[in-house]
């Protein structure tokens, strides 16, 4: 009888050890000895600005109120403010690592905040009850990462916009001429809008994507990134609100470590930002344009001109002027230009365009700044979303391969063509590569590419995966079942950001895949079904001792 009770009490030492060690332990609704009462849920309702406290547990509502048509191009602004928090712009994240076939993943409270005591209180709520927190702006994650079952959402859509700009800055005894501080809740629209043609403002190109949250904290690619640099360079401080419930600076000079963090290691991860201070520079002409290869379609494929286009980008893109930037296809590009019509139409690389042959030019449109360019309050575009299942994914290409291996970089390009061929990417570089690789939180490869190529078919990214193993992954654009994701998305600065994420967040209050210190659930259940949680299992191996020892 001894012997089997000291095998009883090691078995539950040994798994007492295990779960230290990794544990995914947070309360789950459908654990009732921990998970609140409804008047416990009321209560917090009361300390919440206009009592938005939403229960979005019903995952037969999704598709009732998130519905819109991925034909409609003002699906995306639709979804931002549907659905109480609960609505993602590619529904496939609405299921369980954004697979289709998978699990709903659906929160189970939404707490829809417009001010930082509703994050405050959200926070201390959920450390009380020890639930998991994730955060979400407006659902353009394409890893689902806003989303979590049985979990808690600060829902920041509604929270303040600020959009104020102010003149002659101080901070961190550094001057600037003019920032913009850009609001919890506020989408690249409407900060374009609060700067307008006064000002030059690096942003993103989706304009319902958060312009403090996710887009920002992952890097921030801008078509203006080739001059200007990242979003993160351009952050003066953010403020914060920390797991533990409190209001945090974080600068060069205040929380530096968190200001690193912050840069790159990516959104929902060590906090909620409440406001960002963003650089803005002097406003320039701009001019944005477009050009498609007129025959690559069936049954012609002018593969002449695609080839011709591919050698042209390769060969230029290392030495292409800063001023130049935007987005490219294999037969097609956007691209905008930091000067007037004559200037653009003169530059080198718009005559090597014009010069390719079979190529028509879509739009041409210039403006007094780049806001302008882009059409102004009234007529600028973005995505298109809504569509049900979305498999991007990205790698980067570095500097270094395509200006020693240019014809294996053209060769890795035309085998795309026939093996997939839609991908959407960046040119990037330029002053980008300025700053050093571990200054911020992001990938150093980032710092070290000139393009990140985003891919729709799983072909095309094997193939970059096989040729360019150790290259790294786009944070923002990754795939959602991204091997080795940890190292892809941040390589050499992966080990500093979890060292913080202990620091800033040591009970991982903020838990969502694809986040610094993810912790794996079980995911072949949800929060509201079934759990054998780690009491019912130790008196389950209790019984069994006791049956063994009269047995």
């Amino acid at each position: 009888m001894v012997v089997t009770w000291l095998f009883t009490y090691a078995v539950l030492a040994h798994m007492d050890q295990i779960a230290a060690k990794d544990k995914f332990d947070y309360c789950l609704p459908s654990n009732s000895s921990c998970w609140p009462s409804k008047d416990l849920w009321n209560e917090l309702k009361s300390k919440i600005s206009g009592g938005k406290l939403h229960d979005i547990s019903n995952d037969d509502d999704y598709n009732k109120v998130c519905d819109a048509s991925a034909t409609d191009p003002k699906a995306a602004y639709t979804l931002e403010d549907t659905g109480e928090g609960r609505c993602m712009q590619y529904h496939d994240c609405s299921k369980k690592k954004c697979d289709v076939e998978a699990a709903w993943n659906i929160p189970e409270f939404s707490v829809e905040v417009s001010e930082e005591n509703d994050i405050i209180e959200a926070i201390k709520f959920a450390n009380k009850h020890n639930i998991q927190v994730v955060v979400k702006t407006t659902g353009h994650n394409y890893a689902g990462a806003s989303m979590g079952d049985g979990t808690l959402l600060i829902w920041m859509r509604h929270f303040k916009k600020y959009g104020e700009i102010k003149k002659a800055y101080e901070k961190c005894e550094e001057s600037y001429d003019a920032v913009l501080k850009v609001g919890g809740g506020q989408v690249w629209e409407e900060a374009y809008k609060a700067v307008g043609n006064d000002y030059h403002l690096v942003g993103g190109g989706g304009l319902t994507v958060s312009a403090a949250g996710g887009w920002l904290m992952g890097g921030g690619l801008s078509a203006s990134s080739r001059l200007y640099g990242m979003g993160i360079d351009q952050v003066i401080e953010f403020e914060v609100i920390t797991a533990d419930g409190s209001k945090v600076t974080a600068s060069k000079c205040e929380n530096d470590d968190l200001f690193w963090a912050l840069r790159g290691g990516g959104g929902g991860s060590f906090g909620v930002t409440t406001s960002v201070h963003y650089k803005l520079h002097a406003t320039k002409p701009f001019c944005e344009m477009s050009f498609v290869v007129s025959d690559f379609k069936e049954p012609n494929y002018d593969s002449k001109t695609v080839f011709k286009w591919i050698n042209l980008l390769v060969d230029s893109a290392p030495t292409l002027d800063t001023k130049w930037g935007g987005y490219w296809t294999l037969a097609s590009g956007i691209f905008y230009y930091q000067g007037t019509e004559e200037e653009t139409k003169d530059s080198e690389f718009y005559k090597k365009i014009n010069n390719l042959g079979n190529i028509s030019w879509e739009s041409f449109r210039c403006g007094e700044s780049y806001f302008a360019a882009r059409g102004g309050p009234d007529n600028m575009g973005t995505d298109q979303t809504s569509q049900k299942e979305f498999n991007i994914a990205s790698r980067l290409i570095p500097m270094d391969f395509v200006q020693n291996q240019p014809d294996k970089m053209k060769g890795i390009l035309i085998w795309m063509i026939y093996n997939g061929y839609f991908t959407f990417n960046y040119i990037i570089g330029g002053k980008m590569m300025d700053v050093a690789t571990d200054a911020t939180a992001v990938h150093p490869a980032m710092r070290q590419s000139v393009f990140q190529i985003e891919t729709f078919d799983e072909r095309l990214i094997q193939k970059l995966r096989e040729e360019l193993p150790d290259s790294g992954a786009g944070f923002n654009h990754a795939a959602k079942n991204e091997p080795d994701w940890e190292n892809q998305f941040w390589g050499s600065n992966r080990e500093r950001l979890e060292t913080l994420k202990k620091k800033w967040d040591p009970d991982n209050r903020f838990n969502c895949w694809h986040c610094v210190g993810y912790l794996q659930g079980n995911d072949s259940t949800t929060g509201r079904g079934y759990t054998l949680s780690l009491s019912i299992l130790l008196n389950l191996l209790v019984f069994i001792a006791v049956f063994l020892r009269n047995y």
